[in-house]
């Protein structure tokens, strides 16, 4: 293995602080400044807190400015920090300690946007969320893990040959992916990242699709082992699969509800997919009207059960977002006109990081589905990168 560390900072828009009131309890007035916060960042650890901005600069509701009157102090000692705002009206202080210097990074970055933002009720974001992803950076597709703080990257493969669809372990421990440097045929590997060879998890002839954890460690997975693309599970090792969604269309992509009773999945026929509920214990589909012609890729909503986020095309691709509860389905906003696919959601349950794609390579973005704000993750460095999938405490 090899550890790639590459500090590199954000570019952050300053937007023009026009407000917009919001009515967050009967108890609580909140102004939210269009934009984000404007929020002063000072630090006596000049490189950490360069590392702090980095990941500030992606949440939705923080706008960086040196000449806010809203002035966040970082002091740090070893692996404990202390975040303060003396401001009247979003005054905090609080201290936090990290396991090491890259998780210190992600409490205090949380530590402030909570301490910020409890008028709105702002939820952690970094410490809680990790990202596999795709990149070409060694001029074939390879397994990546990095934070939202991009402090540290993670090379998991190095085959020099086709692997994708990386997808975590419930427990955060491992990432699941797909290969066929082995014997030429895809296969669904596993690794924690920490030297231990990858352990096989399933060896079917014929196309393969990721891995998708449940909360019990089962995982579920599209193979095509039995003529068409269909939907089984098995154990955390591949122990005993199963078929539980077969349909005559391709049934692919499936993703767990938090409470692991039903799959949200992409099912139909080639070129006009759609999204389906299905439960987990298999049985018939239930298909979630859209309003699109084609839509693939869901994922559900870890914090609020009845969202789903999904890829739609219509001329490009975009990010739409189902409510289960309401019946609703809606475009997410994105400040951003290009192309934006194969969501994954963060552990506010509010943020996603996606594939974001120009003419000729992709990236790695973080996208605020209340603001619309996209920020590039993946350095330009990394080259083309794509599939990110999101691992979130529980």
């Amino acid at each position: 293995m090899r550890l790639f560390v590459l500090c590199s900072c954000l570019c952050l828009a300053l937007l023009a602080p026009a407000e917009v009131r919001v009515n967050i309890s009967d108890s609580i007035d909140g102004v939210v400044p269009k934009g984000g916060l404007p929020v002063n960042l000072v630090a006596d650890d000049r490189v950490f807190g360069e590392q702090v901005r980095v990941a500030l600069a992606v949440h939705g509701d923080v706008n960086l400015s040196p000449n806010s009157s809203v002035r966040v102090t970082i002091s740090r000692t070893a692996l404990t920090a202390t975040a303060a705002c003396d401001s009247a009206r979003f005054a905090f202080q609080t201290s936090v300690e990290g396991r090491d210097e890259h998780d210190l990074v992600l409490q205090v970055a949380d530590a402030i946007v909570v301490g910020l933002g409890k008028r709105w009720q702002l939820k952690p974001l970094f410490a809680g969320t990790k990202v596999a992803f795709v990149s070409r950076y060694s001029g074939k597709p390879e397994i990546y893990v990095t934070n939202l703080a991009r402090s540290r990257v993670l090379r998991l493969t190095n085959y020099q040959s086709s692997t994708n669809s990386p997808r975590w372990s419930a427990d955060g421990a491992r990432v699941y992916f797909v290969t066929s440097y082995r014997t030429g045929f895809p296969e669904i590997l596993s690794s924690n990242g920490l030297g231990e060879a990858a352990k096989v998890i399933t060896n079917v002839r014929g196309a393969l699709g990721g891995a998708s954890s449940g909360p019990d460690g089962r995982i579920a997975f599209a193979s095509s082992s039995k003529g068409t693309m269909d939907i089984f599970v098995a154990g955390p090792r591949g122990e005993s699969p199963r078929l539980v969604v077969g349909t005559d269309g391709v049934d692919s992509d499936p993703c767990w509800s938090p409470d692991g009773a039903r799959f949200a999945l992409t099912s139909g026929p080639l070129g006009r997919p759609g999204i389906y509920l299905a439960s987990s214990a298999g049985g018939g589909l239930s298909r979630v009207a859209t309003g699109y012609g084609y839509s693939t890729e869901p994922r559900w909503n870890p914090v609020f059960p009845n969202q789903i986020v999904f890829t739609y095309q219509a001329g490009g691709l975009g990010l739409g977002l189902i409510d289960l509860g309401a019946g609703t389905v809606a475009k997410i906003p994105a400040v951003s006109a290009l192309n934006l696919s194969h969501a994954s959601w963060c552990a506010d349950g509010r943020h996603l990081v996606a594939t974001q794609a120009g003419a000729s390579a992709g990236w790695i973005v973080v996208v605020d589905t209340v603001t619309g704000k996209v920020t590039r993750l993946s350095p330009s460095s990394m080259g083309d990168c794509s599939e990110p999938d999101c691992w979130v405490r529980r």
